[in-house]
């Protein structure tokens, strides 16, 4: 942690002798946080997730505090505070909804999906590990085939930590390694695919922008494309990833404050560089930039907000315990566990002593053991980030005992007919199965059948889907109802109709022969 001090302490020189006395608790910044209960039920996954988890309520300023409590002082200085230990499932609004989020020393969102396929290899070069032989020749053009570096082994399963239910029901997953407890002594088998810059160059404010120039890839962006092409896109798997959205947030860019030039997260999510004059102040909505670099995308698979390392428990050069590194705390390694997130920070522009020259470097928020920020033209890990689709149906409990394991569940058709106002036992349009108890049953058109207790009720001719959901999700029940017209309020009708028939020709035919008659 102090060679990152150290490394970019010409960032908070003049910050840190402009702090003055406030305490983070000052009753001038408190603001408050609603608890968001009622979220996407119609997917399975939430379902699931709630019922295994107990919902808490957001503290005031919780987001001034680590999980663990510890926070920075306005002395700079950590302290703790342990009313502001938080651990559990949070709510809060992201653009399509609800959001349900993970935070702290939780271990109950493991999540098993995936696998490789095939052996997985990467080129590691310098202290760089490299997703194909181009990107690490960019990087040097002494890189080689010798280079090639072994990362997993064909059938290796792939683990993640859930970040997040998203407003939409879909499942937010962080790479968490090929184990559930990686040995984190070296990359492989670690929560690392690889270990890039994040962009190629740094000389300006564009280059901290996931793309830049209006779509030009960054460096970090082919990286997580390539792994995930290589190691899901080209599988089975790939069904079952959404297109989600991903945030690298240029709004607010501030040209000529004290650090420099600056994006909008550091105004809410830096204390440290507001002089705690608001609390941090994390969000799930993308604010909207017209930049020509960073913004909001719709990908298969990208990186963590640094909104979203907050939101999990981490803060500003601050010791934490969240998920994300608490083998940090727990193990001693030579190898390096930052990784990079996709958000922002800054564009540093400094006069150095030769006048001749400015140093210049864009500058992303990361993790290392408190999310922090760093250079672009550095090598940090890649961790990447999916969505599960909502779709997706979930078992297990989530601990690392027993992760969720993403399955397919039971299936089972039927098919019915029925007539109008009549009525049938669920049970008749299957052969020789038991239906489970506690069956959430739906009528896609509810105007023409409906369940009511146990049974399948013709309201109206027509065709339309039953559809039953077991508690837990794993079993449904699909049945295809047809409904007819009574045949006997038919068969009546036409009896009616045939009478009116024959008495209205009786009718004129007795007129008529009477007429002819009296005539004679």
């Amino acid at each position: 942690m102090m060679k990152r001090i150290v490394s970019v302490i010409g960032l908070f020189a003049v910050l840190i002798a402009s702090f003055f006395s406030v305490s983070i608790t000052d009753s001038k910044s408190i603001v408050s946080y609603k608890t968001y209960k009622e979220g996407n039920s119609n997917s399975q996954m939430v379902r699931k997730i709630l019922s295994d988890n107990t919902l808490q309520e957001e503290k005031v300023n919780m987001f001034n505090y680590a999980s663990n409590g510890n926070y920075i002082n306005s002395s700079f200085q950590q302290s703790n505070n342990p009313e502001y230990i938080t651990k559990g499932l949070y709510s809060a609004l992201d653009e399509d909804g609800i959001s349900y989020y993970y935070r702290g020393d939780v271990d109950n969102n493991y999540v098993q999906f995936g696998e490789y396929t095939e052996d997985y290899y990467v080129y590691a070069y310098g202290s760089g590990y490299f997703q194909s032989l181009d990107a690490c020749k960019e990087y040097s053009s002494q890189c080689n085939e010798s280079n090639r570096f072994k990362l997993a082994s064909k059938g290796d399963k792939m683990y993640w930590r859930i970040v997040r239910v998203n407003g939409d029901g879909s499942l937010r997953l962080i790479y968490n390694g090929t184990s559930v407890y990686p040995n984190y002594k070296d990359i492989m088998d670690s929560y690392l695919v690889g270990i890039s810059l994040y962009n190629i160059n740094g000389e300006d404010s564009k280059y901290a922008g996931y793309t830049y120039d209006n779509g030009t890839d960054s460096f970090i962006k082919r990286e997580v494309d390539t792994w995930y092409s290589n190691a899901l896109g080209n599988t089975e798997y790939d069904s079952k990833v959404a297109k989600g959205r991903f945030c690298s947030d240029s709004s607010g860019y501030i040209e000529g404050s004290m650090l420099g030039n600056v994006f909008a997260s550091f105004d809410r999510l830096g204390q440290v560089v507001n002089n705690f004059a608001k609390p941090n102040a994390p969000t799930l909505k993308c604010p909207s930039t017209a930049e020509s670099y960073g913004g909001s995308y719709n990908l298969k698979a990208g990186l963590i907000t640094a909104d979203e390392m907050v939101f999990t428990g981490e803060t500003f050069y601050t010791y934490s315990d969240s998920y994300l590194g608490l083998h940090i705390m727990s193990r001693s390694s030579t190898f390096r566990y930052d990784f990079w997130s996709m958000t922002p920070a800054l564009y540093e522009n400094r006069q150095p002593v030769a006048e001749a020259e400015q140093r210049v470097a864009s500058s992303v928020w990361d993790y290392y053991e408190s999310i922090f920020i760093d250079r672009v033209m550095t090598n940090r890990g890649v961790r990447p980030v999916i969505n599960l689709t909502k779709d997706t149906v979930i078992d297990g409990d989530g601990t690392s005992d027993n992760p969720y394991v993403v399955v397919e569940p039971n299936r089972y058709n039927g098919v019915i007919t029925i007539e109008v106002n009549d009525n049938t036992d669920l049970l008749n349009a299957f052969d020789n199965i038991n239906i489970l108890e506690g069956v959430t049953w739906t009528s896609e058109d509810s105007s023409i059948a409906i369940v009511e207790n146990g049974k399948i009720v013709g309201l109206r001719d027509g065709q339309t889907i039953i559809r039953g959901v077991s508690s837990d999700g794993l079993t449904i029940y699909e049945i295809k109802v047809t409904v007819l017209k009574n045949p006997v309020t038919m068969s009546s009708i036409y009896v009616i109709i045939g009478l009116g028939m024959i008495i209205g020709l009786g009718t004129v035919l007795y007129l008529y022969y009477r007429k002819k008659f009296s005539d004679l």
